[in-house]
């Protein structure tokens, strides 16, 4: 499998995480000062409150971003782990497309959704569910569970726009196949026999591409076809 990583990227969003880490501590420190016993106000509660809202919304935009680019190892990084063994002909693209990351493989793109959040992921009633979460870990910054519908519909449109800009028209376009994949150990799926992509555990993924990718593949890119793909894909974006 070939790899194509905008690395520059990643180290820059690192220091930025690392950042907004310090400017959110130093913020609720400030703010913790101001409504100090025995110094407190009413304008320095107030600027307290302010300065302590700055201080949670910084935290959260900084875990955000420590969760994708500080912490090792990163969500790409554990994709990159469970499918590294894939044949040549499957090239691996993080940050360097539209979308975080994509799988071309010999047939059509795989879109990977990722669910970074414990607790049960379930499909009901035309639905995803999460439960199985606390308020505290939802308090302290664990992110719920997107919608897998609307993050895929979006990313689709984002890879379309990217491939009809530099020259291949929606009809020669690739299929693009999302597949919602859990890479926490201490999430589990409930009900998704009716949801409308895959859903699977991230030990799972490289199977399912392998076996999809030999069982349902009738016209394989030639390689004149992969490498104008990959260019298309990644002009601009590097």
């Amino acid at each position: 499998m070939k790899t194509i990583i905008n690395q520059r990227l990643i180290n820059r969003n690192k220091k930025l995480s690392m950042v907004l880490f310090f400017a959110s501590m130093g913020v609720l420190i400030f703010g913790a000062y101001l409504a100090w016993p025995g110094k407190a106000d009413v304008s320095r509660t107030l600027y307290s409150w302010i300065a302590l809202m700055i201080g949670f919304i910084l935290t959260r935009v900084s875990i955000y971003f420590t969760s994708r680019f500080g912490q090792t190892p990163r969500y790409d990084e554990i994709i990159s782990q469970t499918i590294e063994k894939l044949r040549s002909e499957y090239t691996y693209f993080v940050y360097s497309t539209p979308v975080p990351m994509l799988l071309l493989g010999p047939c059509r793109i795989w879109l990977p959704i990722l669910v970074t959040s414990s607790g049960t992921i379930s499909y009901l009633d035309g639905k995803w569910k999460h439960t199985g979460v606390g308020f505290i870990k939802r308090f302290m910054g664990q992110e719920a569970i997107a919608d897998p519908q609307k993050d895929a519909d979006e990313a689709i449109l984002q890879i379309q726009k990217q491939l009809e800009l530099q020259g291949i028209p929606l009809e020669e376009q690739p299929q693009i196949q999302p597949v919602v994949i859990i890479i926490m150990k201490n999430t589990s799926i409930g009900e998704v026999k009716d949801a409308p992509y895959p859903v699977m555990l991230i030990n799972d993924f490289k199977r399912f591409v392998r076996k999809m990718d030999r069982e349902k593949c009738e016209n394989p890119f030639s390689s004149e076809e992969t490498e104008k793909i990959t260019k298309a894909l990644t002009a601009g974006k590097m």
